[in-house]
């Protein structure tokens, strides 16, 4: 059976981080695109663009020789905003899977499972328990409580040996 692919931790963050970056980028420049499809794209748009691009080609499938070259128009670049980042996705469907343990989607990483953060899945808690099985947090309420109680008793004690004042110098106990 051959073996899934994984990657590294850093990698996933990277390729979340510019996803994000990416698809607020897309949405922006398809308002723009959808007012004015014609429009020629400014030197500040076409340099981001290209550099974003050029960023993401580890993910890429066939990463191409020469570096991106930014579209003329808005809707040119819209399209190739578009494009890219389905590539995006699919290097993500490519090394991400459903991690039923922990009931949401995880990247495909060598040790414990990496939840897609940019998802925002609801993970279920970890479950702590002791070397004995127990819960660990219900322990430590118990803990907690036996504490508080005796704080309590130390306090009432105090309080009590404050109201009756210091002992008699007269009286001897012996």
């Amino acid at each position: 059976m051959p073996t899934l692919p994984q990657i590294s931790h850093f990698l996933a963050e990277r390729h979340e981080t510019l996803w994000l970056r990416l698809s607020a980028l897309h949405k922006d420049i398809c308002v723009i695109a959808a007012k004015k499809p014609e429009a020629p794209v400014g030197n500040t748009e076409r340099a981001t663009v290209e550099g974003l691009i050029s960023d993401c080609r580890p993910f890429l499938k066939k990463p191409a020789d020469r570096l991106p070259v930014a579209a003329q128009n808005f809707a040119g670049l819209a399209v190739q905003l578009g494009q890219v980042l389905a590539m995006l996705e699919d290097f993500e469907n490519r090394h991400a899977f459903w991690d039923g343990k922990a009931g949401c989607r995880c990247w495909r990483v060598a040790g414990a499972s990496l939840p897609v953060a940019r998802l925002r899945q609801a993970v279920p808690p970890f479950e702590l328990k002791t070397s004995k099985g127990r819960d660990m947090r219900e322990a430590l309420a118990k803990l907690m409580d036996a504490k508080e109680s005796r704080v309590y008793e130390a306090g009432f004690a105090a309080g009590r040996a404050a109201r009756l004042g210091p002992p008699d110098i007269d009286q001897d106990p012996l």
